[in-house]
């Protein structure tokens, strides 16, 4: 379950001189982090504002300590909710964060590196999308790159092969299981079921998210999303791609190269969801 003593006593004293409560709670809560990336979040939010129809949208900005502040750079309409960090935190930690001040039925946790097409409403399809799928706990829509290449955001559980192939640069080598990994044979524009969603785009239920509990914070970078998606099937929740609706994506693999420290990271979160977490744990 969420509640106050998830963040400590220092960000409960935070998060409360931070948070709006509105009289009406909106439908969906938009969670992003920001670190500094003013050159990403002002595009995402002055598109955003164009493709949530008639929803009642709050935006949630974790400020994770930056320099130039976020509330600086807020170039959105309605409702906004801005969470000061003292100190920087990790990736799962500042999404718990988020989850700590939503209020909404749904919540989107968004990187700052998405972008909408104003003519195409994602928000307001992809929440339709869930209420009429009352078993999905947490879905994602199509996400194309900038120059027009699709994202492949549904994948499977990753192996350890899989994992050095697309490192080293192999993935000819392996392309049927690379494939098979993206869900390449599914069409995207089809809507199903599959193991977990890039994080980058996160649409939760909030019962789901209730049932489930928050991300595990041992995760500081990588694979809280997998975690997240694999606890939310085995407490019988769906994760589902929803071809219906896109968006963009200007995605940064950082961990790409072999040889650096976002691999490395990489390669220890894989390590640790893969052997040192117990399937029947629930992390609350």
């Amino acid at each position: 379950m969420l509640d106050a003593n998830s963040l400590g006593a220092t960000g409960v004293a935070s998060a409360r001189r931070s948070v709006i409560v509105d009289r009406v709670p909106a439908d969906l809560d938009v969670g992003v982090i920001y670190s500094g990336e003013r050159h990403f979040l002002v595009p995402l939010l002055e598109t955003m504002r164009y493709v949530t129809g008639d929803l009642r949208v709050r935006l949630i900005v974790v400020d994770n300590a930056s320099r130039d502040g976020a509330a600086s750079c807020l170039a959105w309409p309605g409702t906004a909710t801005v969470v000061y960090n003292a100190r920087r935190l990790g990736y799962a930690a500042n999404l718990n964060r988020i989850l700590a001040a939503a209020t909404a039925r749904y919540v989107l946790l968004m990187n700052t590196d998405m972008e909408f097409d104003p003519a195409e409403a994602c928000l307001s399809k992809m929440v339709r999308f869930m209420d009429a799928h009352p078993l999905c706990g947490v879905s994602i829509c199509r996400l194309y790159h900038l120059d027009g290449s699709y994202a492949w955001p549904a994948r499977r559980f990753q192996t350890l092969p899989m994992i050095a192939a697309r490192r080293l640069g192999l993935e000819r080598v392996f392309q049927s299981a690379l494939d098979d990994y993206l869900y390449r044979r599914h069409d995207p524009c089809a809507t199903f079921t599959c193991d977990w969603v890039s994080g980058c785009f996160l649409l939760v239920r909030r019962e789901a998210l209730l049932d489930v509990g928050r991300f595990d914070e041992r995760f500081v970078k990588y694979f809280e999303d997998v975690d997240f998606c694999a606890r939310m099937a085995r407490s019988g929740w769906q994760v589902m791609h929803h071809g219906g609706t896109w968006c963009f994506h200007h995605e940064q693999r950082a961990s790409r190269r072999w040889f650096s420290l976002d691999a490395l990271r990489h390669l220890v979160a894989y390590l640790r969801w893969r052997f040192g977490l117990n399937p029947n744990d629930q992390i609350a």
